[in-house]
């Protein structure tokens, strides 16, 4: 619960410190008084985002610091610790906001610069904000269904339910991307098996194209080859007739000549040479001429397999590396859609388990629902005669809808506010006073489920008469026994009601308005009251 707030130039509000006390705390004043800076502040520690118009004129920076009581809230602390923020043994939560007119606006928690997102988390856990126009969240099928869920503690259901129908979402959008795939596969699976089948026919090798080719180009210029191989022969024979008898004189006379002259190696060297090519090359020409012959069968056969290398080449890559590249690819595509398909029966398999799953912790949740909303609705209407509405009664349909992350669930509220009359909708018919009574009664039928310890209630009361006033009062001061109450109130009926009284006044200080908000002694406390009833004499209000 809230031990102690401290405020300085927010809104009308030069500084000041109060300290709450447990049970019920009633907060009144005038209209206009400065009301609002408790209700910015509150804001600002449930990480609300900060505005530099609430900074005082004439200030450059505005605080709100809040120090809690969690020693009984085990909770509180598990998520303090959770978010490296826990305390100190006995130590208070201390909470600081600052706002400054340079738009650096700062949270603290116990020292520790938070950011606000986990302000908000933890100030979810500390205090419930009820405004003057809250009855409208219960103008929304969202809003009626998450009260009932909290009043019949169905929020494990609701996670198991909703565990299970994320598990069959997912299921189902996995499903359909691999439906896509397959769809996308199988119309590509022909082409790839005839592209496998037309590679792997090929049986291409590695170096074959240059071998075939050299062989193609030699049997398509075989005459060529053959006539000018023979010319080349019948020259050389000439010359071994003529020229290298010659040649072998000129070897002589060279070798005779070098002991006189060491010089002349060189060219004997190069004569001896001359002569043994020459008697090669022409052996090597009878034979490769013997060799020489037109093959019309085998040219057929290296030309098919030079136009299957072309192809291939043409359509899968420009290389044989690049052509079983290619192969590799597509058998890794159709081995992946037989995969494919395995995967898809299987996820299909855990899909219907899935859907099974759901279907069957939706009725659950839905059987809960149905069984706590008439446990409810006799609250509720209960409730609503002890706030003087005797003739109302609350009907809580649970019907079914499409099915959400919420469940099967369709949850209403109707009101019937007086007796003869038909029941209503509370989302399209219901008055702005039925609503804060209705909206009360569910808050105070809630009281045991919600573990918040500190609920600060915002002018609940406006919109109800004198009578009825008197009733909430009494009814928060019961539930003051158990929580700690704040409530701001314009009737004395609310505030006479409360352990302890605060007042908002405005003031003028040195030439300025000044908000100052003040724990009232007993006898300022009747003073207030009398203010507030506009009389002389103190009405006994108990």
């Amino acid at each position: 619960m809230i031990k102690h707030m401290a405020l300085s130039n927010l809104v009308l509000v030069d500084s000041c410190e109060i300290p709450f006390a447990p049970g019920f705390n009633a907060i009144t004043g005038e209209t206009g008084a400065g009301k609002t800076a408790l209700i910015e502040a509150i804001g600002l520690v449930l990480g609300e985002r900060a505005d530099s118009s609430l900074i005082r004129k004439g200030s450059d920076k505005a605080h709100v610091e809040v120090a809690f009581d969690i020693d009984p809230l085990p909770h509180v602390k598990l998520l303090l610790e959770e978010l490296g923020l826990s305390l100190e043994k006995e130590d208070y939560l201390i909470i600081r906001r600052e706002i400054s007119k340079e738009g650096k606006n700062r949270a603290f928690v116990s020292g520790r610069m938070t950011p606000l997102p986990i302000l908000q988390k933890i100030g979810a856990q500390l205090i419930d904000m009820i405004g003057q126009h809250a009855h409208q969240t219960l103008r929304t099928a969202e809003s009626q269904r998450e009260l009932l869920d909290l009043f019949g503690s169905l929020e494990p259901d609701l996670k198991n339910y909703q565990e299970s129908h994320a598990e069959m979402r997912k299921l189902e959008e996995k499903l359909a991307v691999l439906q896509k795939l397959a769809l996308q596969r199988e119309r590509e699976e022909d082409t790839w098996r005839f592209q496998l089948e037309e590679i792997e026919t090929a049986a291409l090798k590695k170096g074959e194209e240059e071998e075939v080719f050299e062989k193609y180009q030699r049997l398509a210029h075989a005459q060529e080859l053959s006539e000018k191989i023979s010319i080349t022969i019948a020259g050389l024979a000439e010359s071994s007739t003529a020229v290298l008898p010659q040649v072998s004189k000129f070897i002589k006379n060279c070798d005779a000549l070098v002991p006189y002259d060491k010089s002349l190696s060189e060219a004997a060297s190069l004569l001896h040479e001359s002569h043994i090519a020459l008697s090669e090359a022409h052996r090597f020409l009878q034979s490769y001429a013997q060799n020489i012959a037109s093959n019309p069968q085998m040219f057929q056969h290296l030309e098919n397999r030079l136009n299957i290398f072309s192809r291939l080449k043409r359509k899968y890559g420009q290389s044989f590396e690049e052509i079983e590249a290619y192969r590799n690819k597509i058998q890794q595509e159709l081995s992946r859609l037989e995969n494919l398909a395995g995967d898809l029966k299987a996820t299909e398999e855990l899909l219907a388990a899935a859907k099974n799953e759901t279907d069957a912790k939706a009725k659950h949740l839905s059987l809960k629902r149905k069984i706590t909303a008439e446990k409810l609705q006799k609250e509720l209407s209960l409730q609503l005669k002890d706030l003087n509405m005797s003739g109302a009664e609350v009907t809580i349909e649970v019907s079914p809808q499409l099915r959400s992350s919420a469940g099967d669930d369709c949850v209403q509220f109707w009101l019937k506010a007086n007796a003869g009359e038909h029941p209503g909708l509370v989302k399209e018919h219901s008055s702005g006073g039925e609503l804060s009574r209705l909206l009360f009664a569910v808050k105070i039928a809630l009281a045991e489920k919600n573990n918040t310890p500190t609920l600060i209630f915002d002018e609940i009361d406006a919109n109800v008469g004198g009578k009825t006033a008197t009733i909430i009062g009494e009814k928060l001061k019961e539930l003051g026994k158990h929580r700690q109450i704040m409530c701001i109130s314009h009737f004395p009926q609310v505030a006479a009601k409360a352990d302890e009284h605060f007042s908002v006044q405005k003031v003028e200080s040195q030439g300025r308005t000044v908000s100052q908000i003040k724990h009232l002694s007993k006898k300022e406390r009747e003073q207030e009251l009398l203010r507030m009833i506009g009389g002389k004499k103190l009405v006994d209000f108990a």
